[in-house]
């Protein structure tokens, strides 16, 4: 579980960069399309997580490559926000 715990503030700590970077920028221009910010946090929280040598997948799934579990992790903490909140999304 600690993993887990692990990729779940990488998410956080890249979300909250990228919010940090991004809120002068939409105070400054205001009619941006920021569409593409999903994108911008996916791949620093995909970096963080690669670079820390993290694996969620490595006690799950044994006979996986080392790399592609890396790289798997990266998808789940640059995902971040959206993802946590897919996977956990309550019923109304």
């Amino acid at each position: 579980m600690d993993a887990f715990i692990t990729a779940s503030f990488l998410s956080l700590a890249a979300n909250r960069i990228i919010e940090a970077v991004v809120a002068p920028v939409k105070l400054k221009y205001a009619k941006l399309d920021l569409w593409w910010l999903m994108y911008l946090t996916w791949a620093l929280g995909g970096a963080l997580a690669y670079l820390s040598g993290l694996n969620l997948f490595a006690e799950p799934l044994p006979g996986l490559a080392p790399v592609v579990g890396q790289v798997l992790t990266a998808l789940v903490v640059g995902g971040g926000s959206n993802l946590l909140h897919d996977v956990f999304q309550r019923k109304a």
